[in-house]
Formats: C-alpha cells, structure tokens, sequence
C-alpha cells in the first residue's frame, strides 16, 4: 500500500474557504456567549448578568493589550488587526497616522449569529456593545490611548467604526 505525500499547494486551504471557517468559529462562540447570557438571565437579574458580562470580557482586553508592542501607538491596533487576518474576517478597511488610526468592519459575525438565533434588535445591540469591552479594555490598558467606537453593525449601522487616538 502506497501512502502518497501531500504537496504544500495540495495542503492549502484557498482563502474564501478559510475565512469562512473562521467565521463559523467566531459565530460558535457568539452563540455560546448568547445562550450563556440568556440561561444566566433566568436565574440572576439581567442586570447583574450584563455587569458581570462587561467585566470579564473589559479583563480579556486587558489580557490582549498586555501582548501589544511597547511603546504602543494607535496605528499598531490596525496593523495588527490586519497582519492576523481579521481584517479579512470583518471585511475592514483601515487608515492610520502617527497620531491616530480607524478601523471600518462590513461584517460581522458576531451580528450575524445573534440574527440567525432570532434574537430581538435590542438584544443583538446590547450584546454587540458587551463585545466591545474587549476593545475598551484593550485601550485602557494603554495609558495614553482612547478608543471611540461610532456605527455598529449590531445597531444597525452598515459597518462598525473604531477610532483609536492618543487621549
């Protein structure tokens, strides 16, 4: 019995194939903390599920800036969301300068399996605007540094915009 050797092309995934996977691992994982959230919800005030929520993921962006470059400027977010590939996972289009950067998403998703669970508007924003205190975290944790987050696809918006800047 022959084992053949895959080539290196052979082993390759083309990109759209590969984006796609990592969508669907990023929509898994939305899902988990939607039904996390909702099951909390039954037998704590939502309220505290919420609050309790912000926190943890506020400590995950902490976590991230600590493997930030130092020092660290605005526009080492942009490049890093890109040089890792979610740039292509949330179709973004980033700009930057010395003093500062903005990231622009088209997709997300996120958004996505929050919709295709038939969660409410309401439900779909306030869980979107929990996810971003990664991003909030991982400003703070950077003395120096603001974030500012304008449109969200999960209000609705066409696309969702970071503005990151010295403070």
């Amino acid at each position: 019995m022959s084992m053949k050797k895959e080539t290196h092309e052979e082993q390759l995934v083309p990109k759209e194939e590969m984006l796609e996977k990592i969508r669907a691992a990023i929509k898994d994982r939305a899902t988990w903390f939607a039904l996390l959230f909702e099951e909390f919800s039954k037998v704590l005030p939502e309220k505290t599920v919420e609050e309790v929520s912000r926190r943890a993921i506020y400590r995950f962006g902490l976590l991230k800036a600590k493997k930030d470059p130092e020092p660290f400027h605005p526009k080492d977010w942009v490049i890093k969301h890109k040089e890792k590939g979610s740039a292509d996972v949330f179709q973004s289009e980033v700009s930057y300068t010395e003093e500062w950067a903005e990231q622009r998403m088209t997709h997300c998703p996120l958004v996505d399996a929050w919709k295709e669970l038939g969660l409410s508007e309401e439900r779909v924003q306030l869980l979107c605007d929990i996810a971003m205190e990664g991003d909030r975290g991982r400003a703070e944790g950077h003395p120096g540094i603001t974030m500012d987050l304008h449109e969200t696809i999960g209000k609705g918006c066409s696309f969702c915009r970071l503005v990151i800047r010295y403070a």
